[in-house]
Order: C-alpha cells, then sequence, then structure tokens
C-alpha cells in the first residue's frame, strides 16, 4: 500500500510540473498494484483533460467498481457524456443525486452535468432548469464551506445560468444569501458570466470591486489569478511589466498543491496573452501557452493561439499540428477554422496534403475521402472570392482616383492664379503631392486587372538584357547577372507585359540588396521538361538575390495589391507581376529565407495550347 501511495504521489506530481505521460504511467502502476478508487480517479480526470474520451470511459468504469459512490458516479457520467453515451450518462447523473450521501458540491456538479446533457439532447428547459438547480446547490455548498478548488466549477455553472436565461434566479438567490467569503465567490462568478455574455448591466468596475472584496477576504491564488486575468483588460506598457513580474512571483509560489491543474492553465495562458502582446517576448508566449495546454489539452482558445504564434514567425509545420489539435477537440470552433484557412496556400504543390489533414483532425476519415476534391474547391473558393473583393475595390478605386485628378487639377488652377509668395509654394507641393498620389493609386488600380495579353512569339534573352540594363539604371550599386543558355525556345504571349512583370520582379530584387548595403541578383533562364502530356518544354526563369530576405509569415501576401515590406513600397509590382504570369498560364513561386535572400520563380509555357484559353491570337496564327 505504501507503494502505491508512492505512485499516487509521484504521478500527481509529474501532472503538477505538466508531465502528462509520465503522470499516467506512474498512476497505472499504482493503480496495478491497489484496489483503492484514487489512482482510477486520477486516470479518468487526467484522461478527459487530454479529450481521452475512450480512456476516461475505461477508468471511471474501474473507480465506479472500487469506490461505487455519488463521486465515482457522477465521474462515470462524465466519462460517458465525452464518449457520447448521453443515455446512459444522464442515468449516472440520475443515481448520483438519488445516493443518500451525496455532498453539496456534488449535487452542483451533478446538476451541471445533466444540464450538459439537456442541451446535448436539444432540451433547453432542461438544460435551464439543471443550471439553476446546479448553482443554487454551489451556492447552499460555498456557505457552508468555501473550497477555492471548485470554483472553475462555479464559474461554469454561472455561465450555464447565464447562457440559458436563469440569471435572475440566481441574483436572487445570492441577494438571500448571507455575507460571506462563499457569497462573494458566487457573487463574483456571476457577475463575470454576466459581463461575458454582453450584459450592459454589469460594469467592470463592479466587477473588480467584488473581486477585490473577495480577494481580501480569500488571499488564494486561484482569487489573485482572476483578479490579474481582469487587470489585463486595459495596461500600460509598464503596467504589462509589472504584472508580468506578479505572474512570475504567482508561478513560483504556486509550485506545490495550492492550484488544481485547470487554473495552472488559466495561469500559463495569461502569462503568454502578456507575452504575445510585445514582439521581444514573443518566445515566451509560446512556451507559455505549452505549458498550459500541458494542464488543459483539451483547450481549444489555446491550441489557436499557440498556432497563430507559430506562423507569425514562419513555422507552418509546428502551426498545421497545433490547428489539427484545435480541429480534433472542437470540430466546430470558428477561430480554429479561421487558422487552417491561414495554411491553405492555393498555388501550393501540397495543398492537398494539408486539405486532407485538417479534414481528418475535424472528421476522421474525412480527408481520404474528400482529399482529392477539396483542394480544387479551396482553389476555386480562394479565386472567386480575390476576384469579388478586387472587383469592389477597383469600382470604388475608380472614384478616388476621378476624385484625386479633380483636386490636382482644382490645385493646378489655384497655383497658376496665386501670386508668387508662401501660398504659390505650397500650393506647388501640394499639386506634386497628389499628382504623385494619383499616378501611384492609377498603377494600384491597374494591378487588380486581369491583363489580355496579345500573343506573340517572344524571344526572351533580348528582352531580359533589356529588363536588366531598366533595372541596372534604377539601382546601380547592385549587380545584376543574367545567365542564358543556347537554343532557349521563345515563349508565348505579350511582350510589353512579360517586359513589365519581369522588370517589377527583378528592380524588386535589386532594391532589396540596396537596402543592407551589399548583395547582387542573379537571373537564370533554362529550357525543362514539360510535366504533363506536352511535348514543348517549358520556360523556367530564376531571379535570386541575396538580400534580406522575406519572414515566412509575409511569404503568402507578397502578390496581394498593396501589400509591400518596404517603407516607401507602393506594394503593386508583384502583384501586376503575378497576374501577368498568370495570363500567360505560367506559375510564379517564391522562397525565401531571412538573413540568406529570396528566389523568384517563373515558369511559362512555350506551345499553343498552354495559351488555349487566352482570348486573342495574332493574325497568322488565327488565320491557320
Amino acid at each position: 500500500m505504501a507503494n502505491a501511495s508512492a505512485l499516487l504521489e509521484l504521478g500527481d506530481r509529474y501532472w503538477a510540473l505538466g508531465l502528462p505521460a509520465a503522470a499516467k504511467s506512474a498512476l497505472a502502476r499504482a493503480m496495478a498494484v491497489t484496489d483503492a478508487a484514487a489512482p482510477a480517479l486520477r486516470l479518468t480526470e487526467l484522461a478527459l483533460a487530454q479529450g481521452d474520451a475512450v480512456g476516461a470511459r475505461r477508468f471511471a468504469a474501474e473507480a465506479a467498481k472500487r469506490a461505487p459512490g455519488p463521486s465515482t458516479k457522477i465521474l462515470l457520467g462524465r466519462a460517458q457524456l465525452a464518449s457520447g453515451e448521453i443515455a446512459a450518462a444522464r442515468m449516472s447523473f440520475g443515481a448520483a443525486l438519488d445516493a443518500p450521501k451525496i455532498t453539496a458540491w456534488d449535487r452542483a456538479r451533478a446538476h451541471l452535468e445533466l444540464s450538459r446533457a439537456a442541451a446535448a439532447q436539444s432540451d433547453p428547459a432542461g438544460a435551464a432548469a439543471q443550471a439553476a438547480a446546479g448553482f443554487e446547490a454551489a451556492l447552499t455548498a460555498a456557505l457552508a464551506a468555501v473550497r477555492v478548488e471548485n470554483l472553475p466549477m462555479l464559474e461554469e455553472l454561472a455561465t450555464a445560468v447565464v447562457a440559458h436565461g436563469r440569471t435572475s434566479d440566481a441574483a436572487a438567490s445570492i441577494e438571500t444569501a448571507k455575507d460571506c467569503a462563499g457569497r462573494r465567490m458566487c457573487a463574483a462568478a456571476l457577475l463575470a458570466a454576466r459581463h461575458a455574455a454582453g450584459d450592459d448591466g454589469v460594469t467592470d468596475s463592479a466587477i473588480d470591486a467584488e473581486l477585490a472584496a473577495l480577494e481580501q477576504a480569500m488571499p488564494t491564488p486561484a482569487i489573485k489569478l482572476r483578479r490579474m486575468e481582469r487587470q489585463t483588460r486595459k495596461l500600460s506598457t509598464v503596467e504589462r511589466d509589472a504584472l508580468l513580474g506578479e505572474l512570475d512571483g504567482l508561478i513560483h509560489a504556486s509550485a506545490g498543491e495550492e492550484l488544481p491543474p485547470v487554473d495552472r492553465a488559466r495561469l500559463w495562458f495569461l502569462y503568454g496573452a502578456l507575452c504575445a502582446d510585445d514582439l521581444a517576448t514573443r518566445d515566451r508566449a509560446e512556451s507559455a501557452y505549452r505549458k498550459g495546454l500541458a494542464f488543459q489539452p483539451g483547450h481549444t482558445a489555446a491550441a489557436c493561439r499557440l498556432a497563430l504564434l507559430m506562423f507569425d514567425r514562419g513555422d507552418q509545420a509546428g502551426a498545421l499540428a497545433e490547428i489539427e489539435r484545435a480541429l480534433r477537440i472542437d470540430a466546430n470552433h470558428g477561430l480554429a477554422w479561421r487558422n487552417a484557412a491561414r495554411m491553405l496556400d492555393a498555388q501550393s504543390p501540397s495543398l492537398g496534403v494539408i486539405v486532407g489533414r485538417l479534414l481528418d483532425a475535424a472528421n476522421p476519415g474525412a480527408g481520404s475521402a474528400a482529399g482529392g476534391v477539396a483542394p480544387r474547391l479551396v482553389t476555386a473558393t480562394a479565386e472567386v472570392v480575390r476576384q469579388d473583393v478586387i472587383a469592389g475595390v477597383y469600382a470604388h478605386g475608380h472614384r478616388v482616383k476621378n476624385l484625386l485628378g479633380i483636386i490636382g487639377a482644382r490645385t493646378r488652377s489655384a497655383r497658376k492664379l496665386a501670386a508668387e509668395g508662401d501660398v504659390h509654394d505650397r500650393l506647388k507641393d501640394l499639386e506634386a503631392d497628389v499628382t504623385a498620389l494619383y499616378e501611384e493609386w492609377a498603377q494600384y488600380l491597374r494591378s487588380m486587372q486581369a491583363p489580355t495579353p496579345t500573343v506573340e512569339l517572344v524571344a526572351l534573352p533580348p528582352l531580359l538584357h533589356e529588363v536588366v540594363l531598366a533595372a541596372q539604371a534604377r539601382t546601380q550599386q547592385v549587380p545584376i547577372a543574367l545567365e542564358t543558355t543556347a537554343g532557349l525556345p521563345d515563349v508565348r504571349g505579350d511582350r510589353m507585359l512579360l517586359r513589365e512583370a519581369l522588370l517589377n520582379i527583378v528592380s524588386n530584387a535589386a532594391e532589396a540588396c540596396a537596402g543592407t548595403g551589399g548583395g547582387e541578383v542573379h537571373i537564370r533562364v533554362r529550357a525543362v521538361t514539360s510535366p504533363g502530356a506536352s511535348t514543348a518544354p517549358l520556360v523556367e526563369l530564376v531571379v535570386a538575390d541575396t538580400g534580406p530576405g522575406i519572414p515566412r509569415a509575409h511569404l503568402g501576401r507578397l502578390f496581394v495589391p498593396g501589400f509591400t515590406t518596404k517603407e516607401t513600397g507602393s506594394g503593386v509590382g508583384l502583384a501586376i507581376a503575378e497576374r501577368v504570369v498568370s495570363a500567360h498560364h505560367g506559375r510564379i513561386t517564391v522562397d525565401s529565407e531571412e538573413g540568406r535572400g529570396t528566389t523568384i520563380t517563373i515558369t511559362l509555357p512555350t506551345d499553343k495550347s498552354g495559351l488555349a484559353a487566352l482570348p486573342l491570337w495574332t493574325v497568322a496564327e488565327r488565320n491557320a
């Protein structure tokens, strides 16, 4: 028995340290050497926290067999509810409520779980009645004996009574209760739930006052944590740093047994949220979210926040794993799906793999069923949305452009009428600014138009020499090298459009190098074998620079009109290039590494079938 107690304590310590696998191992060994229910109870709670419904069901059944009391019946019901066995769960909760020795806190838990079961069966009246009964039982228990470890359950009950429209009943019960720490704890939980639900009758100051009074009556880490969570809403930089220091102290002070796992998770999530607000502490934010998820792996929102942090620093593989975790926890979570959408690049060759993984996470087996079709739908949807947005901006943008033209013309007229002097000079400066803005806006609108190439045979070597000379004239201090191969086939397309696209790309590369005070641009063009049935080769053109590189988080937005990583850039050059290449039925991809440089690869077809969808051919080809 002593050995089982030591293993049980070891499992608890592992769990407190956020090591669930080690905790499971120790608790499983404890369960094997004793007939007591404690190891099975701990294993059930651990499995529920990790979203392991099958494991929770198995361990809860074992716990109920070893100690057939109200608390184990409730735990078994929770596991059954997690497994989708709603009828069986309701029977377990009902049996617990009928037990003669059920405690007030267990009664509250049973009613809360019955409310969830009723909601799962689309029984709103039953869910509301059970939530109200649960809050009443929790209030009774809190008035008799305050137990801070039950605060998370009390907050869940408060959220349930508000969600099911029983706020007034709960508030009336609190109003008639005697003034003590238990009453204040219930009042604070109800106020917070009402505020979260958008109740205009609850102010921040009212909640802060209730929490302050509660903390004075119960100066525990759990209450202190709630107060600090409220503080994070409006913080200056100095206040944020001070709160981070206070959280550090709370983390070290609560290393013992004072905080249950769910509150440890809240502590780390709060720490992560504060660190995420500052670029200098973002690495600490990731670490904090991981530690919190070790205590509460089933927290969908935290998994989504961690995914965003990883995605922003370019770790797409890690972000995808966290999004999969979030979808496995809750396939209906909106933020998880929005994060999933950020992972989808319609031009990526791995789109099918990513879509399959996301579908499998949300609904096991769906990936193999729809993985081949879904990427096409994703690509088409992205293009439709993009075209709709661009069409709307383009239509309204013309009004702005016309207004800028009118302002420029009237400014010019006013300047001509004004006598030489300060007013004349100011009008001249305004005219120059408006004219520059007009030209930039006109170029921006042009980047949104799908170009219609006039097709001809275009020899690339002379075109590229022309592009290099033009780009070199713009950025003379950066060397631009051109490497071509003999026998390069001509491409079919619009020479002027291709020249503009290539000049934008090469100039961007040279400007990136110039911004660092060094570097070079290397252009390589060659013929490559077509991967399809066509025997005609493709032309691959690679523009590589040794500039500062682009953050991976920005790569997916490079071709969005208006997006730029340069302080003085317009964000239209690459957008125009991408639309020109697409109009020629080619492909453009970007690979970059911060500190190493950027490589843009363009692939263009050389045969007529590659341009079959274009509306206009040369006269000779049309006649042929």
